[in-house]
C-alpha cells in the first residue's frame, strides 16, 4: 500500500519528543507508552528523570535504575550520548533514549554536578522551575527577578560540559537571563506560545524572538491548558501554535514538547494537594492533551498550509537535532 505524503515525511525525518514524563511518579502508564510513542513514528524520546522537588540521592537512584532498565533492552532501546546515536537508533529500528531534569533540585543546586550528570547521559536542565529556587525565578513567581547569582554560574558550566539549557518552566527575566548569558543555543523544551493562550507556563514572542535569534528552537506543548482558553488539546490548536512561531521567526527554530500526561492520577493527587495549580490558571485533571497518534495528522495539516517537506522534517526533529549537534560534546 502507497503511504501518505505525511507518512513518508515522518518515516524521512528523525521525529524528536523533548518532554516524556519519567519521574518515579509517572511509571505506572510509562512503559505501555513507548510503543504507542515508536508506532506514531518517533524516533527519540527525552525523559523527565527528576523534578525540581527531588533530592539527590532518590533521584541519581531512580536514574540508575532506569538507565539499567532501559540497557537491559537493548534490542528496542538505544541510550543517547550523541546526535549519531539517535541517528544509529533509527536505522537500527530502535527508540533512541535521553534523560534531562526539570529543576536543579536532583543536583542540589552544586554547579560540580552538572558534569557527572552529563556523563551519566543527562543532556539538558531546566534550571529553575515554576517558582522561585537558589537559581532564579519560575514562571509563576511574582518577582520575575531572573537569575542569581548561582544560575548564571549553572549557565556557564553547562556551556563548559556541552549540557543544553532549557528554560521551559522559567520566568520571563529568568528565561531571557538564560539566552542573554549563554555561550550556546537555549531551548524552551515544551512551551507553547502565549499570545495565544495567555497562561504563565507559555512564553512571550519577546522569549520566541530571543531564542530563534541565537540558533534555539521551541518545542510546542501539547496539553489543552496551554493550547486553548477553554483548556482543550486538538490538532488544529497545536499547529496554530506552531505555526505562530515560524511566522515569526521562522520554520528553522520549533519542534515538539507534547509532555503527553499519560499520569492523569499523580496530576490529580499533585492538584488537590496544591492550591496554587488552580491559582495559577491549571484546570482540575484530568487534562487534555495532544497524543503521539496525532503526529500524522499534525503532518497533513503543516502540508495544507503550504510547508515544504524540508521546514516539516525540520519541525518534527531536524532543529533540535541541529542544536544538539552543536551543543553535545
Amino acid at each position: 500500500m502507497k503511504s501518505s505524503p505525511a507518512r513518508t515525511l515522518i518515516d524521512q525525518a528523525v521525529v524528536w519528543e523533548s518532554a516524556v514524563g519519567w519521574t518515579p511518579e509517572c511509571l505506572d502508564g510509562g512503559p505501555a507508552m513507548l510503543p504507542q510513542f515508536q508506532a506514531a513514528g518517533f524516533n527519540f524520546l527525552s525523559l523527565t528523570m527528576a523534578a525540581d522537588w527531588d533530592r539527590p540521592e532518590p533521584a541519581l537512584r531512580h536514574f540508575a535504575q532506569q538507565r539499567q532498565w532501559f540497557t537491559r533492552q537493548s534490542e528496542t532501546f538505544r541510550l543517547v550520548n550523541t546526535v549519531a546515536d539517535i541517528h544509529a537508533a533509527k536505522a537500527a529500528g530502535q527508540l533512541a533514549i535521553g534523560f534531562h531534569f526539570q529543576g536543579a533540585g536532583p543536583l542540589a543546586y552544586d554547579p560540580a554536578l552538572i558534569e557527572l550528570y552529563y556523563r551519566l547521559g543527562l543532556r539538558w536542565l531546566i534550571p529553575c522551575y515554576n517558582m522561585r529556587n537558589p537559581l532564579g525565578d519560575g514562571c509563576h513567581e511574582p518577582g520575575n527577578a531572573g537569575l542569581s547569582s548561582l544560575g548564571r554560574v549553572f549557565v556557564a558550566e553547562m556551556n563548559r560540559v556541552g549540557m543544553l539549557i532549557d528554560a521551559s518552566h522559567a520566568g520571563e527575566r529568568s528565561a531571557m537571563d538564560m539566552i542573554e548569558h549563554s555561550a550556546d543555543p537555549v531551548i524552551f523544551s515544551h512551551s507553547s506560545v502565549r499570545s495565544i493562550r495567555n497562561h504563565e507556563r507559555n512564553i512571550t514572542d519577546v522569549l520566541i524572538d530571543a531564542c530563534a535569534a541565537r540558533g534555539g528552537v521551541i518545542g510546542i506543548n501539547g496539553i489543552g491548558a496551554f493550547l486553548s482558553p477553554d483548556n482543550s488539546a486538538d490538532v488544529p490548536m497545536l499547529v496554530r501554535h506552531i505555526d505562530h512561531v515560524v511566522q515569526r521567526v521562522g520554520p528553522g527554530h520549533v519542534g515538539l514538547g507534547l509532555d503527553v500526561v499519560f499520569y492523569q492520577d499523580f496530576m490529580r493527587k499533585l492538584y488537590d494537594s496544591s492550591p496554587m495549580m488552580a491559582s495559577r490558571g491549571y484546570p482540575q485533571p484530568p487534562w487534555a492533551d495532544i497524543k503521539p497518534q496525532a503526529l500524522e495528522p499534525m503532518v497533513d495539516a503543516l502540508l495544507a498550509l503550504g510547508y515544504p517537506a524540508e521546514a516539516v522534517i525540520g519541525i518534527l526533529g531536524g532543529n533540535f537535532l541541529r542544536v544538539a549537534e552543536a551543543v553535545w560534546k
